[in-house]
């Protein structure tokens, strides 16, 4: 090709980019004066989102914790500004696995032939079979309703499986979910000492939400979470874990990060009033001493559980506070919320006898009020997850369920049991333990299906299952390291 042929080619090249910047300019200026100011900014945030996307796609790990954060932050965020900021989940986890597909490495996607993903497929199985329910309110309902009724946990599970197969991840998440919780005790003390801002007075008394977070005069704390309930076990939970961890073989700066996580969070449960949050130490404390292979410990803590349940249940003492007084009632057999749960159990129990298989998912609860508000279990408070599960998926789906969360906890606590480094079993039963107490404290309220709690057990619940790995690779690093000594006794540098 000739000089001049080329300087054509360049001129040519360089004439039409120019035609193309002009023209966008055109097209870009026709829509900002059709569309204002609002098209206006969505074209200067473009660039960035793809930039984001791009490093979605790269990175599968951001992707885990963007759904955590927004498993977080969502419902906070919410009432400042409305949007179903709740499918960024959705978006997210579903590029982490998009993100697996397109990686130009190979991927092992063996790592999903495992009995913790069998029984999820099974499960999530029977969710998609709801669809052809004939008691059913709809695709719609379904779609929404079934996201947090497994289909987060199957994405969870499936991205953690994939991505965490190093040992270091295991720190990562949990120092992750630890800092995002203790920043919603944080936003919580706030409410407490200083009062709801206008958003959130908002939220209490214009939507309604009053006549559940103030009681007597006294604000139960939700922080940035969905209701207090919720804001209250997920606290539980991260002061159960964060305490139990904080009792491992760690370094002095990872202890002290996890006593004051145990403690700003245990505030943060107490500050929100939430007495069904009560089974999340009490089971989880009693499943930790089980594990601690030490009869002594086990005795005293069994002991010191029996003199709190005795303090609750048959003292008055602390009666003046609004939080003890609210526990309290947890223990109550005559309270009259229990008594009207049990009444609607006895209703859900009538109509589901012809119905095994139940009203379909997103029959019950929320979504159910929300499409069919005048239905019976539209309009029957469930209270219960369990209960939840049983209205939407009958017995048969109901003893799946059970299964399920049986059989993570049976194998679950095998696994943590005989995992051989000190550090990282305190780690896998902190997690362990803060799981069965969330299982325990779903039958008072819907709380693995809610966020944060359902993603953040989607993302811990597989970190057990993988211990045995990590314990493997603890002891490989030891080895070398121990091979390493014995060439260099004197650790002398040999270059």
């Amino acid at each position: 090709m000739s000089a001049t042929s080329r300087i054509d080619i360049e001129q040519r090249q360089r004439n039409a980019i120019r035609f193309l910047g002009v023209a966008s300019a055109v097209v870009m200026g026709w829509l900002i004066g059709k569309g204002g100011l609002v098209t206006g900014m969505a074209f200067l945030v473009l660039p960035f989102a793809f930039l984001v996307i791009g490093h979605m796609f790269s990175y599968t790990y951001a992707n885990l914790v963007g759904a955590l954060a927004v498993g977080f932050f969502s419902a906070g965020v919410g009432r400042y500004v409305a949007a179903s900021w709740g499918l960024l989940v959705d978006i997210f986890l579903f590029i982490g696995l998009l993100s697996l597909v397109f990686k130009k490495a190979k991927v092992n996607w063996g790592v999903l032939n495992n009995d913790i993903m069998y029984v999820t497929y099974a499960w999530f199985g029977l969710v998609i079979l709801e669809i052809v329910n004939p008691e059913s309110n709809g695709f719609e309902c379904w779609f929404y309703a079934m996201r947090g009724d497994g289909f987060y946990q199957l994405l969870c599970f499936a991205v953690v499986f994939m991505v965490a197969q190093d040992k270091k991840y295991m720190d990562k998440l949990l120092v992750i979910n630890c800092v995002f919780s203790m920043l919603g005790t944080l936003w919580g003390l706030r409410q407490f000492i200083f009062g709801v801002d206008e958003a959130e007075h908002r939220w209490l008394y214009v939507e309604g939400f009053a006549f559940t977070h103030m009681l007597h005069g006294v604000l139960r704390v939700f922080s940035f979470y969905s209701d207090a309930g919720q804001f209250g076990a997920s606290q539980a939970m991260f002061a159960l874990m964060c305490g139990i961890i904080a009792q491992g073989p760690i370094s002095k700066g990872a202890k002290a990060f996890y006593i004051i996580g145990a403690i700003l969070n245990f505030v943060g449960f107490g500050i929100s009033g939430t007495r069904g949050a009560v089974a999340v130490p009490a089971i989880g404390i009693l499943v930790f001493l089980f594990l601690s292979r030490n009869h002594k410990i086990l005795i005293i803590g069994l002991l010191v559980a029996g003199g709190a349940f005795y303090f609750l249940k048959y003292t008055m003492a602390l009666q003046h506070v609004e939080q003890v007084r609210r526990m309290r009632t947890a223990f109550d057999p005559n309270d009259a919320s229990l008594l009207v749960r049990l009444h609607n159990q006895k209703t859900f129990g009538r109509y589901l006898a012809t119905r095994p298989f139940g009203g379909g998912i997103g029959a019950a609860g929320f979504w159910g009020y929300k499409y069919a508000p005048y239905s019976l279990l539209g309009n029957t408070a469930t209270d219960s997850y369990y209960v939840k599960i049983w209205a939407e998926t009958g017995l048969v789906g109901l003893c799946l369920h059970l299964f399920m969360f049986g059989y993570f906890v049976g194998k679950g606590g095998y696994v943590v049991y005989n995992i051989r480094d000190p550090a990282l079993r305190f780690k896998a039963a902190g997690i362990y333990s803060a799981m069965c107490g969330i299982f325990m404290a779903s039958y008072g309220n819907q709380v693995y299906s809610q966020m944060p709690t359902g993603i953040v057990l989607g993302v811990l619940i597989p970190l057990i299952f993988l211990a045995p790995q990590y314990d493997d690779q603890i002891d490989a690093e030891k080895a070398l390291e121990q091979e390493k000594l014995l060439k260099n006794p004197l650790g002398l540098n040999m270059a």
